[in-house]
């Protein structure tokens, strides 16, 4: 009886030991217990068949790995024998590639030595094709000859050894462009007049420095490869007429030496107005102020060269003065009062000066002022004109000075102006100045010889009574 359950027990034991080791493979495979199972014998004997099922699943195993043991040994050996082709072909290409590398760097050692001057004609030749295509590119020959030649170009681009055939190619484009260039020609071709109007006319060309027509000087565009009239003739241009016209074999011409750089300034020299243009409204004011100036200083020129005229024909009637002068009227004052002492004649006739003197220096004192204005003005715009100059430094840097040309230009053209406007104006006022002393002088020496006049006749009349 002992025995008998203490079996169980053990059993039991061992059933459940089993089951707490595998709980996770358990839980997983989520094995059900079947329903039927009521004794422990049954549980017994469902143990026994799910290890005997337990066996052929392992023994199956172990058979598949077996057999993928014995594949993997199989593919193991084909990739070393695979390896070992490999590094064989490697060893042999390696072998292969410095033995080539080899006999490589023998030939070109042997290149260099068989090529000798050829290389150095070949540089010869690249440079020169590239400098012959550059010259027809941007010549005016090009009209005539075309702005690209195929084997000025070949011969610039190419790396290889130039042919005789390609040299004397070559020889042949130079000479044809240099034979071109000695030429004169005068042709019907078609150009761009100042309105940008596309004309045809007759074309004369000095070789590649210069080209006209009738009209004026043209421009070579190589970029449109057309002609274009200059918007701005140069003075050499009224030599163009006397060329056309002359029957002789040698006639004067004006002859650009830079094939169109001269000609291209001379369009963008500016003139006085655009000149003026730059200073802007602070150099308005400048030649406003000095216009004005000028014009007041002739007009006081004027005033005073009429009052020099009075003065002077009153010097030749001085018994008989006219209130339509200065002079008479100091005259006048004297005459007037008569009877009078030295001493009170004196205090009336240079009464009679000091009344005259600011009519005769009227307006010199804004001229000297405008004349002292203008170039202070001129400093004025140098200095707006360098802060522009500056911001526009600020915004854009000095990667382009034409940015920084209109600053700059108005900096300088307004100090010219300033000066321009202060030397014709210290003239004027000069002049104005010494027309007036010139009058004053007068009244001043009338005046005292008409005091000496009265002391003379004082002392006389004394000298009289005396006796």
């Amino acid at each position: 009886m002992k025995q008998f359950i203490i079996k169980p027990i053990l059993l039991a034991t061992v059933v459940l030991g089993c089951a707490f080791s595998n709980a996770e493979e358990a839980e997983s495979k989520k094995p059900a217990v079947p329903e039927n199972i009521q004794t422990l014998q049954q549980l017994l004997q469902q143990v026994q068949q799910d290890g005997l099922r337990e066996q052929k699943v392992y023994k199956q195993r172990e058979r598949e790995f077996l057999e993928n043991k014995n594949k993997q040994q199989t593919m193991l050996s084909e990739s070393k024998r695979e390896l070992k082709k490999t590094q064989a072909e490697t060893e042999r290409l390696k072998n292969a590639f410095d033995n080539n590398e080899k006999k490589l760097a023998e030939l070109s050692d042997e290149l260099r030595q068989r090529m000798g001057n050829l290389g150095e004609m070949y540089g010869v030749v690249r440079q020169v094709s590239q400098d012959v295509a550059a010259v027809r590119y941007n010549s005016l020959l090009s009209v005539e000859l075309g702005a690209e030649s195929d084997v000025l170009n070949k011969l610039s681009q190419s790396k290889a050894l130039p042919s005789i055939g390609e040299l004397e190619r070559l020889w042949f484009e130079i000479q044809k462009q240099m034979t071109t260039q000695a030429e004169v020609k005068s042709q019907q071709q078609r150009f761009v007049n100042t309105k940008g109007s596309e004309l045809e006319g007759l074309v004369t060309h000095l070789g590649p420095f210069v080209a006209f027509t009738e009209n004026g000087f043209l421009q070579y565009d190589n970029e449109t490869q057309r002609f274009i009239e200059l918007a701005r003739q140069p003075d050499e241009a009224t030599y163009i007429a006397d060329y056309l016209a002359a029957k002789d074999e040698f006639a004067t011409l004006a002859v650009d030496p830079t094939r169109g750089v001269l000609l291209g300034l001379t369009t963008q020299s500016p003139e006085i107005l655009e000149r003026i243009q730059q200073g802007g409204l602070i150099g308005y004011v400048i030649l406003a102020l000095a216009t004005l100036g000028v014009l007041f200083a002739l007009w006081r020129v004027y005033v005073l060269m009429l009052i020099s005229k009075k003065v002077n024909e009153q010097l030749a009637q001085v018994d008989a003065p006219k209130e339509d002068n200065p002079l008479g009227r100091v005259l006048a004052s004297c005459h007037n009062q008569k009877g009078l002492d030295l001493e009170t004649l004196e205090m009336k006739l240079d009464e009679a000066v000091l009344k005259e003197v600011p009519q005769l220096e009227k307006g010199q004192s804004i001229i000297k002022l405008l004349a002292g204005v203008a170039p202070l003005l001129g400093l004025l715009g140098t200095v707006t004109g360098m802060i522009a100059t500056f911001q526009s430094i600020t915004l854009f840097g000095t990667g382009d000075p034409k940015l920084m040309a209109g600053g700059i230009s108005q900096a300088l053209v307004t100090t010219v102006q300033g000066l321009v406007a202060a030397i014709p104006l210290l003239f004027m006022h000069n002049l104005v100045s010494s027309r007036s002393r010139k009058v004053i002088q007068i009244l001043d020496q009338q005046s005292a010889g008409l005091v000496a006049e009265s002391a003379e006749k004082a002392a006389l009349h004394a000298q009289k009574t005396a006796s």
